[in-house]
C-alpha cells in the first residue's frame, strides 16, 4: 500500500510542477467592438392585443398525489 500512494504523490508533483512551469498565454483573443447585424428571424406582426406578465406571485398550490 505504501508503494502505490507514493507512486500517486509523484505523479501529483509532476503534474504540479508542470502547471506551475507552463508559461502563461499572452494573447488573448480579439474581442469585436460591435456585433454584427442580424436580420430577425420572423416578420413583425401587429401589436398584441394583450400582455402576458410573469411574476414571482403564487395564487395556489399543488397536492401532492399518494
Amino acid at each position: 500500500m505504501m508503494r502505490s500512494s507514493r507512486w500517486v504523490l509523484g505523479l501529483f508533483l509532476v503534474f504540479a510542477a508542470a502547471a506551475v512551469a507552463a508559461p502563461p498565454e499572452s494573447s488573448l483573443p480579439a474581442i469585436p467592438a460591435k456585433p454584427p447585424a442580424v436580420d430577425p428571424p420572423l416578420p413583425s406582426g401587429p401589436a398584441p392585443d394583450l400582455d402576458l406578465v410573469f411574476t414571482g406571485q403564487v395564487a395556489g398550490y399543488v397536492e401532492p398525489c399518494g
